[in-house]
């Protein structure tokens, strides 16, 4: 009985060796690839490039790439031109509307369509007063609208005299055909944007415009 305890130990001990070891995840083991698996002679995978760094970006494109207002040519007389881009979808459909206007005034003609129901025989009487003395505007120029209190729109507005002398009367050969500047007033009517009114001096395109003598500094963009 003295050996009791060797009897006991002896089947704990073969049970410990004959436990398999399991290799942990992440191992040595689970690293190693198998070689069947690559073909004899192929060549391993090139190693991923980085992709280059952009350049640097100067302060001018820094600049540029800021949010800001539209830069807008300007004109002599009337200031500011109007964006023709911008604006809300009022000013969109009462600048289209003043477009057309203006355009059948350069074809020499008065469109009752584009003017206001209530101002339009007035209105159309007066402009043809000077249509049918040869006073017809070759182009125009438009400033920005600005929304007065009953909710129409004022514009500045600017006309310009055709370039054949003989076909206006009071210019002299080879002088510059005269502009007119004023203001044009559209207001709503039934969802329809016209023209209500026009305080433009016609009278001025049948005249030679007169030299001018200030001397043109370019504004410095910074």
């Amino acid at each position: 009985m003295r050996y009791w305890w060797l009897a006991a130990c002896l089947p704990l001990a073969f049970a410990a060796c004959s436990r398999r070891a399991v290799p942990a995840p992440g191992g040595q083991a689970s690293k190693q690839a198998p070689a069947a698996s690559r073909k004899p002679g192929a060549q391993p995978p090139p190693p991923a490039q980085s992709r280059p760094a952009l350049p640097p970006v100067s302060p001018e494109q820094a600049i540029l790439a800021q949010p800001g207002a539209r830069l807008l040519p300007e004109d002599f007389d009337i200031g500011p031109l109007a964006d023709w881009l911008g604006g809300s979808k009022a000013e969109r459909l009462a600048r289209a509307t003043a477009a057309r206007f203006l355009a059948g005034l350069a074809g020499g003609k008065v469109l009752d369509t584009e003017i206001l129901p209530e101002r339009r025989e007035e209105l159309a009487r007066s402009l043809r007063y000077y249509l049918d003395r040869r006073l017809v505007p070759s182009r125009y120029r438009l400033g920005p609208f600005v929304e007065l209190e009953d909710g129409s729109l004022r514009c500045r507005v600017r006309l310009f005299g055709s370039g054949d002398a003989a076909s206006t009367p009071g210019r002299s050969p080879g002088s510059t055909p005269g502009s007119g500047s004023g203001e044009l007033y559209l207001s709503q009517a039934e969802g329809t944007w016209y023209v209500a009114d026009v305080q433009v001096g016609l009278a001025a395109l049948g005249t030679a415009a007169p030299p001018r003598r200030e001397k043109y500094i370019p504004s410095e963009v910074r």
